[in-house]
């Protein structure tokens, strides 16, 4: 009875210290690989623009055939970058924004813009310099992670169109 007692106890301690451990290690690598792997799609602090995803479409996790994606890879350790971007109109188009620990900490989609273009500049968290023209300024928490734009394509003969709207999205340092 001890035995079983001493087994079910080390068993149970091992399974909290694994499940601990995946808590706080996968999704730093998670965020470290696809960092790691800027220079695959662009860069560091610049805007990639992904292609339509498909069956072998990993870059984004779970993408959707329905949206396309657009990708900055940042690292705010040099400064602030300067985001920019058109929003089309009568689609649903986001712009979120990942710390390095794949956390979300920012995110506006296009029902809660009233223009048909946005601009923030992106900043680690203390920052106090001035702003881009009055831009809203979006506190990272991290020095690296990743935003993401999306937009949907409800319908094929929009692609072409709402593709070269996204194409004219940046990311460049300030």
């Amino acid at each position: 009875m001890r035995q079983t007692f001493v087994w079910s106890a080390a068993i149970l301690t091992l399974a909290v210290i694994i499940h601990i451990i995946g808590i706080f290690a996968v999704p730093n690598v998670i965020m470290g690989t696809l960092i790691s792997r800027a220079g695959d799609v662009g860069g560091v602090n610049t805007i990639a623009h992904g292609k339509r995803a498909d069956a072998t479409s990993r870059q984004i996790v779970r993408p959707s055939p329905d949206l396309v994606y657009s990708m900055c890879v940042f690292d705010l350790s040099e400064g602030p970058l300067a985001l920019s971007a058109p929003v089309p109109a009568d689609t649903y188009w986001s712009l979120s924004a990942f710390d390095d620990n794949t956390n979300n900490f920012f995110v506006v989609n296009d029902r809660q813009i009233s223009t048909d273009h946005v601009e923030f500049v992106l900043a680690r968290d203390g920052y106090q310099a001035p702003t881009l023209g009055g831009a809203p300024v979006i506190l990272s928490p991290s020095d690296t992670g990743v935003v993401l734009f999306r937009t949907l394509i409800q319908s094929e003969d929009q692609f072409e169109a709402l593709n070269q709207i996204r194409q004219q999205a940046t990311c460049a340092p300030l």
